[in-house]
């Protein structure tokens, strides 16, 4: 047996697409991390503005994005199965591609799926517009566009070097900025430099994926980031991203949410070793799963420790009057 299969696992066809297999393939811890978190983020700072929020509105504009980002996850991995990019002797783990892994013979149902999804958000996009205008529709159609394309064909963002950095600024930075549109009626430009540390979580875990991926995604013509700048800097990029993050992240806790700090450096302090980790793990096709399992809690602080210091804050604030 070779260390792929070793890695990936041996598994008999599974014929049909299981509801877990779909599941899977959404990659739902993925989406909590950068969709939910930042959709969150941004009913937040909205409620630091306004205060009480309309509930109806506000649970569509967090489902929004989430069940955006889960599409375009198994359209991806639609994409990437039908193209031959993923198979089952050159994916690192299960849920590095559910479709591959599980050999499915028909994928055709993780197609349908991926585009039902995206339905259901058009769906609840009206009622957003419906309720708030069209402010927030001109930034949701950004993201939506973005989402589309980058899964598919040669010539999707996802086989381009701005698909990492694109990815993580419409995730981290546009969502926030649309729903902070959508509940209070304006365009507060701050938020983008308020939100820079989730983008850039964002764009280091995908970056992670691509480092690790470059044997194969070279194979079927994809130019991302790492393959762009190599195996060396592109670990060295990432070092500076993490860098800037974390220094991004303490500054803008500290001067608009102090009261939350105590939350965050608890945070942190959790997860520096896993954080010290990210500098020297390798990040290969072999070594995927220990580089994913060190940058895994650290971005998994930014996701939910950023909201929670800033809700931290904002009900001491209330508390005080």
């Amino acid at each position: 047996m070779s260390q792929s299969e070793q890695t990936a696992g041996v598994k008999k066809p599974a014929g049909k697409i299981t509801p877990s297999i779909a599941f899977d393939a959404t990659t739902p811890m993925a989406c909590l991390m950068s969709a939910t978190a930042p959709a969150v983020l941004g009913v937040l700072m909205s409620a630091e503005k306004i205060g009480a929020l309309p509930p109806l509105l506000t649970i569509c504009l967090i489902l929004i994005p989430t069940l955006m980002n889960a599409s375009v996850n198994i359209l991806n991995d639609y994409f990437d199965y039908v193209s031959g990019n993923d198979t089952s002797e050159n994916i690192a783990y299960e849920s590095d591609a559910p479709l591959a892994y599980h050999q499915v013979e028909d994928p055709r149902p993780a197609l349908l799926i991926g585009i039902g999804l995206f339905l259901i958000c058009a769906v609840m996009g009206i009622y957003v517009i419906a309720v708030s205008g069209i402010l927030p529709a001109i930034i949701g159609l950004a993201g939506a566009v973005v989402a589309l394309t980058y899964s598919g064909i040669k010539g999707a963002t996802s086989y381009l070097p701005i698909g990492e950095p694109l990815a993580g600024f419409t995730m981290g930075g546009l969502i926030p900025l649309g729903i902070y549109a959508a509940l209070v009626g304006e365009i507060d430009w701050m938020i983008l430099y308020k939100t820079i540390p989730m983008m850039l979580i964002v764009t280091e875990f995908m970056f992670l994926n691509n480092t690790c991926d470059m044997k194969r995604d070279r194979a079927v013509g994809r130019k991302t980031l790492p393959i762009l700048v190599g195996q060396e800097k592109a670990q060295k990029l990432a070092n500076i991203v993490s860098i800037f993050w974390i220094l991004q992240l303490l500054q803008v806790i500290l001067t608009w949410y102090a009261y939350g700090t105590v939350i965050i450096l608890i945070m942190l302090f959790r997860v520096r070793k896993n954080y010290l980790l990210t500098f020297k793990q390798e990040r290969t096709q072999e070594t995927k799963i220990p580089a994913t399992l060190a940058l895994l809690p650290v971005s998994g602080t930014v996701a939910l420790g950023f909201p929670l210091s800033v809700a931290a804050h904002l009900l001491i604030c209330c508390l005080m009057g």
